[in-house]
């Protein structure tokens, strides 16, 4: 049922305000005749004056009409809903990379890219797209038709590596599309094609940077064609991209108040609830220097309580010299609020904000008509991109990891051994944030590799047969560094003095020779950059991964005319393909025993073998009729076969229905697949530290271990889903300058695949789901100490929603050409089901660590284009209403509320933000034919700080708002 009453009845509101201050240029459906604001830098005076006659023309005669989402060719009119985003939005809103562009868009969830990597490893600020928040690897990347090559272990394609100089468009399928194109086009497809006939030489270069004085970036780009007589027609483009990033968390005062998650334990206690969402929560059980937290006898038994423990609140400056700690108030096991520390908290402060990045992306493309029947296509390409984060500092509060300090560390101040032996004290636990010790570094390098050979021949008028093979390749090597090795530092803490009177590690001076180590060199863990740096090199080490993968695609198909009824040709379309992908993966010794701190590497080998036959047909019912003036039937099989989880049929089924000129209804019915990945099957399991809640605890925080991997037992996701929509194109008058497209969608997956994150199978096994409570292990305390998050074909996954567009452009006589559109998403819901019932995240706007991220309930994404003469000014403006925190969390103004109950929280909202752009383009042409253009941008005018929310990636959710502030670029472009 579609239910038209939502809360998001504002949407109508938000859409006419945004509209009245900023609209949007050409990102436009495929099939509306969607206008182009200018002509592009590569026009003619002559194309200029026509730009407006013909911009309902989708390509230029010379080039081939590309109809993404079908097989059959480009007589026909497809029912999926296309959106198609041009190269002129690029270069409108001064966007150099492909995959930023897109994720601007409202059906799109920025969830991977450099602001989204915080202290994680692995594809370093690869740029993925993930189609309606239903995560990148349930959204297909072809260039040309064609699959790319993944560059990610997951089999999601970078998008860094598509270089954005040679894209004529970007289509994006917003729908079920597995019938056409096999696995993985659940939520859509997006494909790149290619400017094949390309002319002269186009050239780029342009720098920016933030108004702090950070996020520098650099690009240039190079990108031409020519033909070789009449037959043979050469493109290719280089491009080269530099981004220096942002610094930590203290570079932004709404990640620097540090707002944090703060436990109140037990809930209610001082009129307060379970959960504070609050600025200024410092780190209650560990310093920089340390910090004594609990005492312990001879027998092992704790000394007191909290309150009357002879040591605890003994911390120790940076000379280690000790002192008294100042806690603030609701201390809990691991944040307090006040206190000291601001600056200086272990699991924030040195989050880097946005991940350095480093591309280059090359392409070269060849069509050769080999007979006037006959077309040879062969394409090359390259790419790497290089990024590098600073992973979370070595952390320990409770000995989980450094082990007791015993009585007899030589390492112990004078005065603080003095007070062990006056109240019996033989160990103590020390909490301690290494910052003196610094993060572990880690450096990607993604390469990737590409080969197409392709053959086109039209057999008759009616009937062409096209094949092609394709080679891929991506090594991905990953360099980490100052890596803390977790079965090193306990040895080096625990020193004692041997019989010579020098200072060494325990397991060398005990009776004991089976556990002697001669490398061991002790380490002093009072105080800051106390210790040596022999005992720093011990405890630290280097890590390495490496994984290569290939990837082969075979694949001949046949299209063409049947027989002709009244409104038309019938057309087929079939055809067969093979692909293979494996993988292989290496990794340093260390790694392979989840043996660091953070950054593991991991050995992985797999593959799969995929064979695939499929079917397509149109059938023209109506045509210039009284009962209509269109009626297009399409259907489509497709069966595939897959060597690790047997075979599986897909199907789509759609209409087109044009009852008068400029009014199209179109609707599709698919049932659409994703087999696991070698990741998901073959990959490796690696384990960090995270905080979380523990509701079993009544909500105590804790730091536990957690797991995350493969698992060799998936099978394939299966999928239903529906498209119904209409696009109103006016003809004539002040109409006929206006277009809009209304699609509803609704996908149900069944059997997802997926990591539930942490936080989620903790409350969920409190919520009574016991299959989670196996994932989760707890120490004697009944504190949890390790959690195994790995895929599982655990879940369904629901969405729903709708996608809008309206465009409009206007003459203004001498005052030049405006050119206006909107776009927007509105997501009903987007919801996870498991055997404890559903989680719906739509209006979900905040982020928590270790949870699925949501999608705000829906956004709205604006341009317009003032061009006169030679000028152009664009603005572009994104709107993303008011959300919740969190889906689990329940508020003062959510039903439900009792400050007693675990999952109440003081404040579980998330402002509102409105982002506004503008860029200046100015055109200079000379007199033999060149043309050449000056433009500069403005990003975030208004200089909107994201909300102050606690967050994976630091003091937000930068999945959805920018965490730059304003900032500026210049540059300059030419056609020669």
């Amino acid at each position: 049922m579609i239910d038209f009453a939502w809360t998001r009845g504002r949407v109508g509101t938000s859409l006419i305000a945004l509209a009245a201050t900023i609209a949007a240029t050409p990102a436009a459906a495929q099939d509306t005749g969607a206008a182009q604001p200018s002509a592009p830098l590569n026009a003619t005076p002559v194309e200029e004056r026509a730009a407006e006659q013909q911009a309902d023309d989708a390509v230029p005669p010379s080039q081939e009409i590309v109809v993404t989402g079908s097989r059959l060719g480009a007589n026909f009119t497809a029912p999926t809903p296309v959106t198609s985003i041009s190269s002129e939005r690029l270069d409108a809103l001064s966007v150099n990379n492909v995959g930023e562009a897109l994720n601007q868009l409202p059906s799109f969830r920025a969830s991977s890219g450099p602001a989204q990597q915080a202290n994680l490893g692995g594809n370093i600020g690869a740029r993925l797209l993930d189609l309606r928040g239903l995560d990148p690897q349930r959204t297909l990347v072809l260039v040309d038709g064609r699959r790319f090559v993944p560059s990610t272990s997951q089999g999601s394609v970078d998008t860094n590596l598509i270089p954005s100089s040679l894209i004529r468009t970007i289509d994006v399928v917003t729908g079920g599309a597995s019938a056409a194109y096999g696995s993985d086009a659940i939520a859509g497809v997006v494909n790149f094609v290619l400017d094949r006939r390309k002319e002269g030489l186009d050239g780029e270069i342009a720098a920016g940077v933030s108004e702090r004085g950070d996020d520098g970036n650099f690009f240039a780009s190079l990108s031409g064609g020519f033909g070789i007589g009449d037959r043979i027609h050469i493109v290719g483009a280089v491009e080269y991209e530099k981004l220096e990033g942002l610094g930590t968390c203290n570079t932004r005062s709404w990640c620097a108040n540090q707002t944090l998650i703060l436990g109140n334990t037990p809930p209610g206690t001082g009129g307060l609830p379970a959960n504070l969402i609050v600025p200024g929560v410092n780190t209650s059980t560990m310093t920089p220097g340390g910090l004594i937290n609990r005492s312990y006898n001879a027998a092992g038994q704790v000394i007191g309580t909290t309150a009357t423990d002879p040591l605890r609140g003994t911390k120790f400056l940076a000379d280690g010299t000790p002192g008294a700690f100042q806690y603030g108030t609701l201390v809990g096991p691991l944040f307090m609020l006040g206190g000291e520390g601001l600056g200086r908290n272990g699991f924030v402060s040195r989050l880097r904000l946005k991940a350095p990045l480093e591309r280059v992306s090359a392409y070269g493309a060849l069509t050769a008509e080999l007979t006037d029947n006959v077309t040879l296509t062969t394409d090359l390409s390259y790419g790497k991109v290089t990024g590098t984060v600073d992973a979370a500092i070595f952390r320990d509060f409770n000995a989980s990891l450094m082990g007791r300090i015993r009585r007899d560390n030589p390492f112990i101040p004078a005065g603080v051994a003095a007070a062990m032996d006056a109240n019996g004290v033989n160990s103590f636990i020390l909490g301690r944030a290494y910052f003196d010790l610094g993060p572990a570094i880690g450096v990607s390098d993604t390469e990737t590799y590409r080969g197409v050979v392709g053959l086109e021949a039209r057999l008759n008028e009616n009937w062409t047969v096209e094949g092609f093979y394709q080679y891929g390749r991506t090594i991905f090597e990953q360099r980490s560094t100052n890596s803390v090795i977790l079965s090193r530092l306990p040895r080096a803490i625990d020193a004692v003095r041997n019989g010579a009177g020098q200072i060494v590690c325990r397991v060398n001076a005990d009776a004991s020779t089976t556990n002697d180590d001669p490398a061991c060199v002790p380490f002093n863990p009072f105080g800051e950059n106390n210790y040596s740096a022999a005992s720093a090199a011990y405890i630290t080490g280097n890590g390495l991964q490496r994984t290569e993968s290939d990837q082969h695609v075979a694949a001949l198909d046949v299209r063409g005319s049947l027989f002709a009824l009244p409104a038309g040709a019938v057309t087929v379309a079939v055809g067969a393909e093979y692909r293979r992908d494996a993988i292989v993966g290496t990794a340093d010794p260390i790694s392979v025993a989840n043996g660091f701190y953070t950054l593991n590497g991991s050995a992985l080998s797999g593959a799969v073998e995929v064979r695939e036959a499929y079917g397509e047909i149109a059938v023209p019912v109506l045509a210039e009729s009284a009962l209509g003036h269109l009626l297009d039937l399409n259907g489509a099989i497709r069966r595939t076969d897959y060597s690790t989880t047997g075979a599986v049929t897909t199907w789509k089924v759609g209409a087109v229905y044009e009852p008068v000129d400029g009014i199209r209804l179109r609707a599709t019915r698919s049932r659409d697949i994703r087999a696991p990945n070698l990741f998901e099957l073959f990959g490796p399991r690696t384990r960090r530290s995270i905080g979380l809640s523990d509701p079993q605890l009544g909500g105590l925080q804790t730091n536990p271990f957690v797991t995350s991997g493969s698992n060799p037992n998936l099978s394939v996701e299966k999928a239903d889903s529906w498209t119904a929509g209409v696009v109103l194109t006016p003809r004539g008058g002040f109409l006929g300058r206006f277009r809009v497209s209304a699609d509803y969608y609704n996908i149900e997956v069944d059997d997802a695949i997926g990591l539930l994150g942490a936080q989620t199978l903790v409350n969920r096994c409190f919520e009574g789901v016991t299959a989670f409570c196996n994932q989760i292990t707890r120490d004697e305390f009944g504190q949890i100490s390790d959690i195994q998050d790995v895929y599982l074909n655990s879940n369904a996954l629901r969405t729903s929603g709708f996608d809008i567009e309206m465009q409009y452009r206007q003459r203004l006589g001498r005052m030049g050409d405006l050119n206006a559109q909107i776009i927007a998403n509105i997501t009903q819901e987007l919801t996870t089901v498991d055997s404890a019932g559903a989680v719906d995240r739509a209006g979900q706007t905040g982020l928590r660590t270790g949870t699925i991220p949501g999608v705000p309930d829906y956004v709205i994404d604006g341009v317009i284009t003032w061009t006169i003469d030679n000028f152009q000014l664009t603005g572009h403006g994104r709107y993303i209403p008011e959300g919740i925190y969190w889906t689990n969390f329940v508020g003062p103004n959510d039903p439900g509320y009792s400050i007693t109950s675990p999952n109440s929280v003081d404040d579980n909202s998330v402002p509102s933000r409105f982002y506004l752009d503008f860029t200046a383009r100015l055109n200079v042409d000379t007199a033999d034919g060149r043309r050449f253009q000056l433009f500069g941008t403005v990003n975030n005018v208004l200089d909107r700080d994201p909300p102050s929310l606690p967050g994976p990636f630091g003091g937000t959710n930068q999945i959805l708002f920018d965490p730059v502030g304003r900032a500026f670029k210049m540059g300059a472009r030419f056609h020669l």
